[in-house]
């Protein structure tokens, strides 16, 4: 009897204790935050949070809004979760992505995007982003924004400081064959998602204090001033020559997580993730989320309100990954314990 409550202390005790220490990061010196796999801790969790059925009508609820992309997102989360869902539900999924249905919304969505700089879904992302990709979006944000800086209006420091860095990124990129890559795709998805107002207040405040270092908008507003505006291509000419002395140390890194972000989740919900980063330290946090989860990552925050891989990795959720294995824990149990009853009952006979 001894043997079999030091055995359950063994299998179960022990490692609860050790996710909470691991949860309060009390063992970060000792384990390293991916030493465990976060996948089956999220799944424990979706399965209390969520079923085939909510995620039906998380779906469908979408697809009436038009939110195509909320739909995928939901449905990618079902496939992976193995919650299946209604039957009704995927032919409606089916149907939006028919061909025919899917070129009409996304052709006219990219060239909105692509004109104006602002979207709500994924080709208006695209869209959005190819223009500044191209620095039409970058001169475009600088002869607005900068107009307003030059008539003593409120501006946006958050864009006109993202223009000029873009400029010079683009300028890194082609000296660099592609180095300065990754900071040009940061800039247009904060871009889009400060147009799209999926930046929070905190996240500006921080980048904004960075700009402000890295771009120095009161000789920017002198060089601003001696432009005419109007005219694209001398604004080009003369940011592009302001841009070379823009310091990029600090700006970078930041750019860079962003870049790390849409790789992992796409651009569309690299916007859309911004609204869930308060700091530099979020951004970080939800860009690792993302690795492992991909596009699912937004939807997996909604469902379960968590931002950090280690957030799920809990001894609540331990322990629903160990109900899911019970049945082997109690046969293991229940075999060991047959075996010394059986030894026990042999000693007597022979005795």
């Amino acid at each position: 009897m001894r043997f079999l409550v030091s055995l359950v202390v063994f299998l179960l005790v022990l490692p609860l204790a050790f996710m909470a220490a691991y949860e309060r990061g009390l063992l970060d010196e000792y384990v390293p935050e991916d030493a465990l796999p976060a996948e089956p801790f999220i799944k424990a969790e979706l399965s209390e949070a969520t079923s085939g059925p909510d995620l039906s009508r998380r779906i469908n609820g979408a697809l009436d809004e038009n939110a195509y992309d909320d739909a995928v997102m939901y449905a990618e989360i079902a496939a992976w979760a193995e919650m299946p869902l209604d039957p009704d539900t995927q032919m409606r999924l089916d149907a939006e992505n028919a061909f025919a249905r899917s070129v009409t919304r996304n052709t006219s969505s990219f060239v909105t995007g692509f004109v104006t700089g602002e979207g709500g879904d994924t080709p208006a992302f695209m869209g959005a982003m190819a223009s500044d990709l191209t620095v039409v979006g970058d001169v475009r944000d600088i002869g607005s924004e900068g107009g307003k800086l030059v008539r003593g209006e409120e501006y946006s420091q958050m864009i006109l400081g993202l223009s000029v860095v873009g400029l010079a990124a683009t300028t890194a990129t082609v000296a660099t064959g592609g180095g300065g890559l990754p900071a040009r795709i940061g800039v247009s998805i904060l871009k889009v998602a400060k147009k799209a107002g999926t930046v929070t207040a905190g996240f500006t405040r921080d980048i904004v204090r960075v700009l402000q270092e890295a771009v120095n908008f009161d000789k920017l507003g002198t060089t601003l001033r001696a432009v005419d505006l109007s005219d694209t291509a001398a604004t080009r000419r003369a940011i592009a020559d302001y841009a070379g002395g823009v310091s990029m140390a600090k700006v970078t890194p930041i750019l860079g997580d962003v870049a790390a972000l849409e790789r992992a989740a796409g651009p569309a919900e690299t916007v859309r993730l911004m609204k869930y980063v308060d700091n530099t330290d979020d951004l970080a946090r939800i860009g690792k989320m993302s690795g492992t989860l991909g596009t699912k990552t937004r939807g997996v925050i909604e469902i379960t309100g968590k931002t950090g891989l280690r957030a799920f990795k809990t001894a609540w959720n331990l322990v629903l990954i160990a109900l899911g294995w019970i049945w082997a824990i109690v046969g293991g149990i229940g075999a060991l314990f047959a075996t010394a009853l059986g030894r026990r009952v042999m000693r007597r006979r022979s005795a």
